[in-house]
């Protein structure tokens, strides 16, 4: 549209000003009549050929667009049970779980990311989940609120299989916030807010200063009334607005996907308080890189090889060198291994 609008301004100018000249020129007895006649055709044949190249652009973006609307629709819709979810603390099962991840194509099977994983991730605890790209760490993370579902095995919670769960038991139950989280809404308040019907203004700046998100956000020109796609933001930005609205929809489970990638040491440490503080007692489940927010969990996940390596607190794992290993930063042109794209993303 606004591309559109450009050139409703700009072209009709081309012409005013070409035809100005020109008939200047005439004036002076540089051009003839024909010349000049010649030079407003021009004009117009160059409005033209621009035109078509404009719709050509928005044609291949239509296409594109179209590929993606396409994929999305392709999906097998999700299918729900009937269950209501019981009292409890939150505790996670994940029993003989296998997944595959997506082909290179995204939409094709890949190779398998996790095979045959049991664990249990305890009920109020906050866990961190860790290994090297392609582990399989965010593909753990989409399984534990089904946004994926295994291959073969089951995941539980608080004793009920994801599966069995009504719709709205489990959306209510399992919050997200991810590495590149997508702002919907109208304005940054509705963004924080969305899917929480009774979000009342004062949740949503409560939570927005919980992520170091009410600074910056003030600081637009509307404030949280602000559209998001008028108001730029910083990768770690974006981040904090998503942390925001994870904090407002977390209810008993709260999955971080690498959410500090793109925070500084100052903000992560502040967000990882949050989480020790005033989000004890939920399930927190953090996928990180940063030995910090390993240090600073109940419990940690070392996932490798497929499955988990090891488990127990930061500092019990950091006498293996594998598993220091598995903070340092992958060589460059190194990525993740067959499989790693999963249906949720990377399985970094």
């Amino acid at each position: 549209a606004r591309v559109s609008a450009r050139e409703a301004l700009v072209i009709p100018l081309l012409e005013v000003a070409v035809l100005a000249v020109a008939g200047l020129e005439l004036t002076r007895g540089r051009l003839t009549p024909g010349q000049v006649l010649a030079a407003g055709e021009y004009v117009v044949l160059a409005t033209g050929i621009s035109a078509l190249v404009s719709s050509a652009s928005r044609l291949a973006m239509a296409r594109a667009t179209a590929g993606r609307v396409a994929e999305v629709l392709a999906e097998p819709p999700v299918t729900y049970g009937g269950t209501r979810l019981p009292e409890g603390p939150g505790a996670l099962e994940f029993r003989g779980v296998t997944a595959r991840g997506a082909g290179g194509d995204g939409r094709s099977p890949g190779g398998t990311v996790l095979a045959d994983v049991w664990l249990t991730v305890p009920g109020g605890a906050l866990v961190a989940v860790v290994g090297r790209s392609g582990s399989g760490k965010s593909l753990l993370a989409a399984l534990a609120g089904r946004l994926a579902d295994p291959d073969e095995g089951e995941v539980l919670l608080d004793g009920v299989p994801l599966r069995d769960l009504d719709r709205s038991a489990l959306r209510g139950a399992v919050a997200y916030g991810f590495e590149r989280p997508v702002l919907l809404g109208e304005t940054f308040a509705d963004a924080i807010g969305m899917g929480q019907r009774t979000a009342r203004a004062d949740e949503v700046v409560r939570q927005a200063v919980a992520a170091r998100a009410d600074a910056f956000l003030r600081r637009l020109p509307q404030g949280y009334r602000t559209r998001p796609a008028d108001a730029p933001l910083s990768g770690g930005e974006v981040q904090r607005v998503g942390l925001a609205r994870a904090f407002v929809q977390a209810g008993r489970v709260l999955v971080l996907d690498d959410v500090a990638a793109s925070l500084d040491t100052v903000t992560e440490h502040h967000i990882s308080q949050v989480l020790t503080g005033a989000l004890a007692g939920r399930t927190r489940l953090v996928v990180t890189h940063r030995a910090s927010t390993a240090a600073r969990a109940d419990h940690v996940i070392w996932l490798d090889g497929g499955g988990v390596r090891g488990q127990g607190t930061h500092r019990e794992l950091w006498a293996l060198p594998e598993y220091r290993a598995a903070f340092r930063p992958d060589p460059p042109g190194a990525g993740p291994g067959t499989g790693a794209a999963t249906r949720t993303g990377s399985a970094a």
